[in-house]
C-alpha cells in the first residue's frame, strides 16, 4: 500500500511540474509578446486595419530660360473600384465602358478582383469623369492624380520629352531629370474593419507629398518657334526625310533652339510613330562633308602648314595612292590662295591642307574637338559618330576625312566642335538646363559653363572666322548671308551610298568678329534637286538667322567690309639658308611672311619657297633644320597645267607652288614632266620643253 500511495505521488509531482512548465512558458511568451515585442505586433495590428494610398507629388514644371511654362503638371481624376461595394459588376461595367470608351470585359474583370481596391482608369479628362459621378454608381470612387501637360502642344518635343502614366519620365528632360522633377510621394491613411467598411472615430492619417523641383532650360521658345517652323517648311519644300536644326550660344554652350523633324505631340504622343520620338539632333550620325573643312581649316591654320595666301592649284581632281578625288567643279579652280580654297570648297585643295598636316597630328586635332565622344549633354540616347582608329587610316582616309568623308558625326557634336572656334578655341560642354529651383523659387543649383579643353588659339579660332566669313560673302554660302552681318559659316553636301539622297547643311557664326550665335541646318534624304548644302540648307539659315537677330535685338555692324586697299601685296622670298634661327625669322618677318620650322637646331639649311620664288604677303616660308624631317616630306603638291605659258609665267606659278623649274628652247611651252594633275613633293623640279609658234 505504502509503495502504491509513493507512486501515486510521484506522478502528481511529475505532473505538476509539467503543468508549472507550460505555464510558466505562456507567461513568458505573453510577456516576451505583451512587454518587449509590444511596438511590432501593435504595428503589425494597425497595418492589418489601415488601408494605405499613395499620394503622388506634384511634378516639377519644365520653363524655358525666359520663364515660360513649357511643362506643368494638372490635376486628374482616376476612376477607384472597391471590389467587394459593388452589387452587380456585369451592370457597373456596361455604364463605365460606354463613357470611359473602354471593352465592357476589361472593366468587368477588374470589378471582380481581389482585392480592396483597383485602378479602373487613370487621369480621365474632366468631361467623363463628370458623368461618371451623376451615375452615382456604389463601389466607385474618385482619386486625385498629376497629370501632365505640354501647354505649347508639340514646340521643344524632343527636348522635353514625355511621362507615361505613373508620371515617370520616359524621354528627354523628363527622362534625364526624372529623379529632380518627380518628387518624393505621400500617403493617406484609413483605419477598416475586416470588411473593408471605414472605422467611425477610427485612425487618419495624411503625409503630405514632397513636389518635385523646377527646371529651367537654356531654350529660348521663340527661337524654337522660329527653328521649328523653318524646319517644317523645308522639309515639304525639299522631300527631304528627316531635318534638324540646332540654335547653340557659344559663350555658355547652352542649347537655344534644337528642332527635328519627323516630330511629335507629347501631349498624345502614343498617337505617333516611335520614330518621330527620335532626337535626331543626339541619336544620329551623319557624313558632315564640307562643313567638315571648318576643323581642317583650323587645324591647319594652328599647325602653321597653311596660311590664307598660300598657293594651291586645282586642274579638277587630285590623285592619292592611285586613287582620283574629284573637284565638284569640273575642270577645277585653277591657281588659287586658301582662302579662294575656303570660299570655293575646293577637295583637292583641303586634301593638301590635310597631307601637310600629316595623320597623327589631324587625328589628334579630331580627337581634341571631341569627334566620336559623347558631348554629355543633358539627353539620353546620344550616339558616339563614328571615326578610323590611327592604325587604319592610309594616304586616301587622310585624304577624304580631310574634306568631311569617311567619318560621321551628330548635329550637336558638330555645332559643339564649332562653337568653341567662335568661342576663341574654347571647347565647351553643351547643356540644355540652365537652373533648378525648388516648388518655392529657391534656388537649388545653377549650371555654369563648363569648359572642356583649350583646342586651338584665339588667334587661330579667329582668323578661321575670317576666312569663312569669306565663304558667306564670295563664296558658297552667299545664300546665308543677312544684311548689315558679317556671318562665317560653311555649307555641306553629302551623297547616301548606293541611292540618289543627299545630306544637305550649314553651319555658321553671327556676328563673325563676336559670335553670339552658332546655327546648323541638316537637311537628311534630300531627294528633290537642287540638294546643294548652298541652295537647300543656306536659305534656311539665312530665315532662322535673320529672324533670330531681330528677336535678340543684335545691332547690325556699322561696316561689314573695309572701304581700304585690300590688294594683296606681292613680295619676293629671301635667302635664309645658312642663317641662324633669329635671323632667319626677323628677315622673312620684315617682307610680311610668316614662318614654320621642321626639326630642331641653330642653323637653317632648306627653305621652301625657294629664294626668289615671289609669293603673297602673308605666306609661310618653311625652314628646316638639319635635323629635321625631309622636306619632301608632308608637302604634296599638285602639278598645274603650264602648257601655253612662257617661261616668266610658268616660273612665277611654280614658285607659288614651292616647286622649280628647268626648260629647253625658247617661247610656248609644249610639253611638261610631271602632266598637270599628277601629286609630287614640294621642291621638285618640273621640265618642260618650249616652242616657237
Amino acid at each position: 500500500m505504502n509503495n502504491l500511495n509513493l507512486e501515486i505521488r510521484k506522478r502528481i509531482t511529475f505532473l505538476f511540474f509539467m503543468v508549472f512548465l507550460v505555464m510558466l512558458s505562456l507567461v513568458a511568451r505573453l510577456a516576451w509578446i505583451q512587454i518587449f515585442q509590444n511596438t511590432k505586433y501593435q504595428h503589425q495590428a494597425l497595418d492589418q486595419r489601415l488601408r494605405q494610398l499613395q499620394v503622388e507629388p506634384k511634378r516639377g514644371i519644365i520653363y524655358d530660360k525666359n520663364g515660360v511654362e513649357l511643362a506643368v503638371s494638372a490635376s486628374a481624376d482616376t476612376v477607384v473600384a472597391i471590389p467587394s461595394e459593388i452589387k452587380n459588376p456585369r451592370q457597373t461595367a456596361q455604364q463605365l465602358a460606354d463613357i470611359l470608351d473602354m471593352s465592357e470585359d476589361k472593366i468587368y474583370s477588374r470589378l471582380t478582383r481581389k482585392a480592396a481596391a483597383v485602378y479602373v482608369a487613370r487621369k480621365t479628362d474632366e468631361k467623363k469623369a463628370r458623368a461618371i459621378r451623376e451615375l452615382d454608381l456604389a463601389g466607385i470612387r474618385f482619386t486625385e492624380e498629376s497629370r501632365r501637360f505640354y501647354p505649347k502642344g508639340g514646340l521643344a518635343a524632343h527636348t522635353l520629352g514625355f511621362v507615361g502614366i505613373d508620371s515617370q519620365g520616359l524621354q528627354g528632360i523628363e527622362l534625364s531629370y526624372d529623379d529632380i522633377l518627380r518628387g518624393n510621394p505621400g500617403r493617406i491613411s484609413v483605419e477598416r474593419d475586416a470588411a473593408g467598411r471605414e472605422i467611425p472615430e477610427g485612425i487618419k492619417d495624411y503625409i503630405d507629398p514632397d513636389d518635385g523641383h523646377n527646371i529651367y532650360l537654356t531654350i529660348d521658345n521663340v527661337l524654337q518657334h522660329i527653328a521649328e517652323r523653318e524646319l517644317d517648311k523645308a522639309m515639304l519644300e525639299h522631300e527631304a526625310k528627316s531635318g534638324t536644326i540646332v540654335m547653340m550660344d557659344p559663350q555658355t554652350g547652352g542649347v537655344l533652339a534644337l528642332a527635328n523633324e519627323p516630330t511629335f505631340d507629347p501631349n498624345n504622343f502614343t498617337s505617333f510613330s516611335p520614330e518621330a520620338w527620335r532626337n535626331r539632333a543626339v541619336s544620329d550620325t551623319y557624313e558632315p562633308g564640307s562643313t567638315f573643312k571648318i576643323i581642317t581649316t583650323a587645324a591647319g591654320l594652328e599647325e602653321g602648314v597653311v596660311n590664307p595666301n598660300d598657293k594651291f592649284f586645282d586642274p579638277g581632281y587630285i590623285e592619292v595612292s592611285g586613287q582620283v578625288i574629284n573637284c565638284w567643279k569640273a575642270g577645277g579652280h585653277g591657281s588659287q590662295t586658301f582662302s579662294e580654297v575656303v570660299q570655293n570648297s575646293c577637295n583637292p585643295g583641303f586634301v593638301q591642307v590635310g597631307q601637310r598636316i600629316g595623320t597623327e597630328v589631324f587625328y589628334d586635332y579630331i580627337e581634341a574637338f571631341d569627334f566620336g565622344r559623347k558631348t554629355e549633354i543633358d539627353l539620353v540616347g546620344e550616339a558616339r559618330g563614328i571615326k578610323y582608329k590611327l592604325d587604319q587610316i592610309g594616304p586616301v582616309e587622310l585624304a577624304t576625312m580631310s574634306f568631311g568623308h569617311g567619318i560621321t558625326v551628330t548635329p550637336m557634336q558638330l555645332v559643339t566642335a564649332v562653337s568653341a572656334i567662335a568661342n576663341d578655341g574654347e571647347l565647351l560642354r553643351p547643356h540644355l538646363v540652365s537652373e533648378v529651383r525648388d516648388s518655392r523659387g529657391e534656388l537649388i543649383k545653377k549650371i555654369t559653363p563648363q569648359k572642356n579643353k583649350k583646342v586651338i588659339s584665339a588667334q587661330t579660332a579667329q582668323k578661321t572666322r575670317e576666312l569663312l566669313a569669306g565663304v558667306v560673302e564670295e563664296g558658297s554660302g552667299t545664300k546665308a548671308g543677312v544684311e548689315g552681318y558679317e556671318i562665317a559659316g560653311k555649307t555641306g553636301t553629302a551623297k547616301h551610298y548606293g541611292v540618289q539622297l543627299y545630306d544637305s547643311s550649314f553651319i555658321g557664326m553671327v556676328p563673325a568678329n563676336n559670335p553670339q550665335m552658332v546655327v546648323l541646318v541638316v537637311l537628311s534624304g534630300v531627294s528633290s534637286y537642287p540638294y546643294y548644302g548652298s541652295q537647300v540648307a543656306a536659305p534656311i539659315f539665312h530665315n532662322v538667322v535673320k529672324d533670330g537677330l531681330r528677336y535678340l535685338e543684335i545691332p547690325p555692324q556699322s561696316s561689314v567690309n573695309d572701304d581700304g586697299d585690300d590688294e594683296i601685296k606681292r613680295v619676293e622670298v629671301p635667302n635664309v639658308e645658312n642663317l641662324y634661327l633669329s635671323q632667319a625669322q626677323e628677315k622673312l618677318a620684315a617682307r610680311g611672311l610668316n614662318v614654320k620650322l621642321e626639326g630642331e637646331g641653330e642653323v637653317i639649311i632648306d627653305q621652301i619657297p625657294y629664294p626668289e620664288a615671289v609669293v603673297n604677303e602673308g605666306s609661310t616660308v618653311v625652314l628646316f633644320f638639319e635635323d629635321g624631317a625631309s622636306k619632301d616630306s608632308g608637302y604634296q603638291v599638285t602639278v598645274p597645267e603650264l602648257r601655253g605659258m612662257r617661261i616668266r609665267e610658268a616660273a612665277e606659278l611654280l614658285g607659288e607652288l614651292n616647286l622649280r623649274l628647268r626648260w629647253n628652247g625658247s617661247g610656248i611651252i609644249e610639253k611638261q614632266d610631271p602632266v598637270p594633275g599628277v601629286t609630287v613633293n614640294s621642291g621638285r623640279y618640273i621640265e618642260v620643253q618650249l616652242s616657237e609658234k
